[in-house]
């Protein structure tokens, strides 16, 4: 809220002129604290340059859907009292030398405008607070149980404001404790459990320590790789069977190690590492996992909303042959990896479709907004202009400057060969960039904000024409009518060729983890021409 006094004529007088402004603070990419205080102030300096906006005029402006119970824009309010104490303690309070004393008026309307609401006050040098909730959603004792996790996260962040957020540790000392002993008591009962079990006698061939066959009946895709004894070591079995693996790769695309040992972020590293030596290690788009050098975290994305099929980095000049998922956390309910065959997908395309993305190609734009996805600075890792435009012009990138905001476009196929198999391919990002793939709400509301050529992103033919939006939505379809969606098991490991397989996500609800890698980077000036 501010005050809405910036004008001398409304300096003196009395009346409550305060005007909502909500700010919008972004989280990708899971920032340091301090990293997340300079996004804060950004968004904030920017946003008080339209403080004289009417809040009524920019939910008028959003139109969301409207209801007598939330607040139109936002359903959380933090508030850091700044006024005089005692006032806000209900004790009166004194103003200057002048005989003016400010007294509380007591009130309460007897309802929470907000779902939650946390009000700071400074006392007597200390920091109080009071939260105010719905009854409906929160009870007394979950509030308690929050107050306490904030008053955990406040201490972590003051002990460590270079940490990451997701690094941040926000419950108390004593969930702590009660989690641990959960685990102690799992464990204890199964080992219990395993001392009942009798042995008995394994007698495998080298050659059958692994089986390998369909993962379901009638799916060609991934094929599964499974053990024949609890005790073959996978990432020793996968290299000294690597070409194996490499076969069928090429042949299905994708390939899933499930029911081995692999119960450690170190175990996927150790079987990726032995089926792809190279992996990479500097994917800048991706946040790096708590563990392992080359490992990542899978895409922030919220988990009710599905992320679309595409090739890993396709709309790049480099991307990555072989891509492994593991699966730490399998969500409650959905969470799924769909897989599509791009072979398949380029078969089932209309042939005039597949002759105009063959000839014409895609060209991807992005326009780097404040306030909207990752800023360019980020992107990039640096301050500094020169060295953003040097990377853009050793990688055929062109690029602008407009209003201090990078836009940069660059030229890609929709169409290739594949290097080893030779293979035709739809390989691309239509459906992360094209603006026909957003929800209708958020295509409505970005085209409120920016002409088209000013979304943060789109794609377009190569010649700049614009791919017709029944065109795309036609392709989208058609990628989830072929699809292949197995629901996750705790310590899978899905390895995929990255421009023979597509992958996608399916929403989810509860807690879900995936760890990613990643390797053998390939040039796109090393393909051969699609004729």
């Amino acid at each position: 809220h501010l005050a809405n006094r910036n004008r001398a004529e409304t300096e003196g007088l009395i009346g409550f002129f305060i005007n909502p402004l909500p700010v919008r603070s972004n989280l990708s990419g899971s920032p340091t604290f301090r990293e997340l205080l300079r996004r804060v102030r950004e968004v904030a300096l920017a946003t008080y340059a339209h403080q004289d906006v009417p809040f009524d005029r920019v939910v008028a402006a959003l139109q969301p859907e409207r209801s007598l119970s939330p607040s139109p824009l936002f359903d959380v309010l933090f508030v850091l009292q700044n006024a005089s104490a005692n006032v806000h303690e209900g004790r009166p309070a004194r103003v200057g030398e002048e005989e003016l004393v400010i007294e509380p008026f007591p009130f309460s309307t007897g309802a929470s405008r907000f779902e939650l609401a946390l009000f700071m006050t400074d006392v007597e040098g200390a920091v109080r607070g009071r939260w105010e909730y719905r009854t409906e959603l929160f009870n007394r004792d979950t509030i308690s149980r929050l107050s306490r996790r904030f008053e955990a996260l406040l201490a972590a962040i003051t002990g460590n404001p270079d940490a990451r957020l997701d690094d941040l540790e926000h419950e108390t000392q004593e969930e702590r404790m009660e989690r641990t002993m959960e685990q102690l008591k799992q464990k204890e009962s199964s080992l219990k459990k395993f001392k009942k079990i009798q042995p008995k006698p394994v007698d495998l061939l080298e050659g059958e320590l692994v089986r390998i066959g369909p993962l379901q009946p009638g799916l060609a895709f991934p094929v599964a790789f499974q053990p024949s004894s609890a005790d073959v070591d996978l990432s020793e079995w996968a290299s000294a069977n690597r070409e194996v693996i490499e076969e069928q790769l090429r042949r299905h695309g994708a390939v899933i190690f499930r029911g081995f040992n692999t119960a450690k972020p170190s175990d996927f590293e150790n079987l990726a590492l032995a089926i792809c030596p190279d992996l990479y290690g500097e994917y800048g788009d991706l946040p790096k996992a708590d563990t392992g050098d080359v490992l990542y975290r899978s895409t922030p994305y919220p988990a009710d909303k599905a992320i679309l099929f595409h090739n890993e980095s396709s709309h790049t000049p480099r991307w990555p042959m072989r891509q492994f998922f593991y699966c730490v956390k399998a969500a409650h309910t959905g969470g799924e990896t769909p897989l599509v065959d791009c072979r398949t997908i380029y078969q089932k395309l209309d042939p005039a479709v597949r002759a105009r993305f063959a000839e014409k190609g895609l060209m991807y734009v992005r326009n780097f907004i404040e306030g909207f996805d990752v800023s360019w600075q980020d992107f990039f890792k640096t301050d500094d202009r020169a060295v953003v435009e040097e990377h853009c012009r050793e990688s055929s990138i062109g690029f602008e400057w407009r209003n201090g905001n990078l836009r940069m476009w660059q030229l890609a196929p929709a169409v290739v060969h594949h290097p080893e198999t030779g293979e035709p391919l739809f390989f691309n990002q239509i459906q992360l960039h094209h603006i026909a793939c957003l929800e209708d709400e958020v295509r409505e509301s970005l085209l409120s904000l920016f002409p088209e050529e000013d979304l943060p992103r789109n794609v377009y033919y190569g010649d700049g024409s614009r791919i017709e939006d029944d065109l795309v939505r036609e392709i989208c379809d058609l990628y989830w009518q072929t699809c292949v969606a197995a629901p996750w098991q705790e310590g899978d490991i899905i390895a995929l060729d990255n421009m023979l397989i597509a992958h996608a996500r399916n929403p989810f609800a509860g807690e879900r983890k995936i760890l990613v890698a990643m390797g053998r980077m390939f040039e796109r000036r090393q393909l051969q021409q699609v004729p």
